[in-house]
């Protein structure tokens, strides 16, 4: 039976992406696929993808690691290869018992794997979000930054917001999808705790709706999209916007938002809840403020925003100007250039 099971670990490595993908507990997303793939195919399976199982060992690995050290890899992204490696191990199982086989006492220090330090977590300051919505080149990148920094939510899920995500008034974003590395919208959130409901500032619910009114939208549209009407790869447009004004990721609006209810004294389950994170006591758990609409919105017009927001007038008049006729865009079409919103769609990519 062992022998049976003693296949390549190139064999071995198909089964368990396959079966991994696809089992009832925690299987691995679509959209991880291709890095494991590629940690498998530049890393891996030239090392020990001949080996058989039974002489996949420290010894044997420990090249691997040399070679990634060699190409300078990060110490996340070398434990996390290693990490694949123990995982195709662990997956043959003694179909008697339910234990693995090639059972492994994995020993890094031999490996000569790098310890992972905490990454760096930079947080945007109020005076850097003032000045980001004050120097948006473009409309949409202004209303970007607007609720990043107000909500806290991840980029992935604020690509995927549609108008129809806008409900009470305007006072509350509705979070139920996100846009994922290839720029499809999936339902499946990062944990269960992401589908949930944010509510607004007034001032930014009053910017939010004032934007639908003059851009004309539908409820199934976007609220961030491309010319075409599709969403935006956060990777792009980092490239192109955030970067432009700050180093780091979009994940420093979430950790603007995040210190700012901390230190206003936000309730710590609505904060949870807000920012879609999993309770951590029991009290939380019981806790159903989550489901009290009228306290949520007190306590977010209590809370604000911690920022200065930009009036819309005078981003307007500032970004657009007076009529200049026809002008000729990116897209080599003639658009008009007025002093409204609507006018702003030109230079929305």
């Amino acid at each position: 039976m062992l022998e049976e099971l003693d296949v390549s670990f190139k064999e071995q490595s198909e089964k368990w992406l396959k079966w991994a993908t696809t089992r009832s507990r925690k299987p691995i997303l679509l959209t991880s696929v291709p890095t494991i793939r590629g940690a498998l195919d530049n890393y891996i399976l030239p090392e020990i993808g001949s080996l058989r199982l039974s002489k996949v060992h420290n010894g044997s690995c420990k090249p691997i690691v040399d070679k990634m050290k060699a190409e300078r890899l990060a110490p996340s992204s070398m434990n996390g290869y290693m990490n694949v490696v123990k995982a195709i191990m662990k997956s043959v199982i003694d179909p008697e018992s339910g234990e693995p086989v090639f059972n492994r006492r994995w020993n890094s220090t031999f490996l000569d794997l790098p310890v992972v330090e905490h990454s760096k977590t930079p947080c945007l300051t109020a005076a850097q979000v003032e000045s980001m919505l004050a120097d948006a080149k473009y409309a949409w990148e202004r209303r970007l930054y607007l609720v990043l920094a107000s909500t806290g939510l991840r980029i992935s899920e604020v690509l995927a917001l549609e108008w129809r995500h806008l409900v009470n008034d305007g006072r509350t974003l509705i979070v139920e999808q996100k846009v994922d590395r290839f720029g499809k919208i999936v339902r499946r959130m990062k944990t269960k705790s992401g589908k949930r409901e944010i509510d607004l500032h007034s001032s930014v619910a009053k910017e939010l709706l004032a934007a639908k009114e003059l851009l004309s939208a539908k409820s199934s549209d976007l609220m961030f999209s491309t010319r075409n009407g599709t969403p935006h790869l956060s990777n792009n447009i980092e490239r192109r916007l955030l970067r432009e004004h700050v180093t780091g990721s979009w994940h420093q609006f979430r950790r603007y938002r995040n210190t700012h209810l901390r230190k206003s004294g936000c309730l710590e389950d609505l904060r949870l809840f807000w920012m879609g994170h999993k309770p951590t006591e029991m009290g939380e758990v019981y806790s159903k403020l989550k489901d009290d609409l009228e306290t949520r919105l007190e306590w977010a017009e209590k809370l604000g925003v911690g920022f200065k927001i930009v009036p819309l007038d005078e981003f307007r008049s500032r970004k657009v100007g007076k009529p200049r006729g026809w002008t000729r865009g990116k897209s080599k079409r003639r658009v008009y250039a007025d002093v409204t919103l609507k006018a702003v769609r030109l230079r929305d990519n």
